[in-house]
């Protein structure tokens, strides 16, 4: 199986917020292939409480509603697959929205540096991703899916956590670094 097709495939799923739909397709995809460590996914969540995701948006617009009128604010998650020591997002806010068309504008952002949030509960796929499985050709395939299935799951904690923003009247993409897998959240 293709990841690059299915992420083409998922795109527009993506875009518009449909986690669930992309999180079971991707999932499915994972348990028909051959069993590898990377599978342990499957059973593991951000345990994150969205309230506390919200507050942490919250007063990063706070701040930055102070130096200048936020038109789109984005959040990634670190180079997880290689960093496996520690996982975490930033956020960044952008005085307009540049939409989907070229991302290009992601990389000029507005806002002043903000302290990252890590990301806890699934310490023991970190593991996975620190040991030789890593590297192992034979869990290849799988572990782009995980890798792609731990993006998808960083958006739907995003995605459970807007509801609880009171400061986010703007779009709000969301993804991991190097990929251009966005979803976006209105609230």
């Amino acid at each position: 199986m293709d990841w690059f097709e299915i992420a083409e495939e998922l795109t527009p799923k993506i875009v518009n917020g449909d986690i669930e739909t992309v999180i079971s397709r991707v999932s499915g995809i994972l348990r028909s292939l051959p069993e590898s460590p990377f599978h342990l996914i499957l059973g593991l969540e951000f345990t994150n409480r969205p309230v506390d995701v919200a507050e942490y948006f919250d007063n990063f617009l706070k701040a930055q509603k102070a130096k200048f009128k936020i038109g789109a604010v984005y959040t990634e998650t670190n180079g997880f697959d290689i960093n496996p020591d520690r996982w975490y997002f930033e956020l960044f806010a952008y005085s307009e929205y540049g939409g989907h068309e070229d991302y290009d504008w992601l990389s000029d952002w507005d806002s002043e540096h903000y302290p990252c949030m890590t990301l806890t509960g699934l310490k023991s796929l970190q593991e996975v991703y620190d040991s030789d499985a890593f590297h192992d050709e034979a869990h290849e395939e799988a572990c782009q899916f995980c890798s792609l299935l731990v993006v998808c799951k960083f958006q739907d904690l995003i995605r459970r956590s807007v509801p609880l923003m009171r400061e986010l009247y703007v779009p709000l993409l969301a993804t991991s670094h190097d990929y251009d897998f966005i979803a976006e959240f209105r609230k």
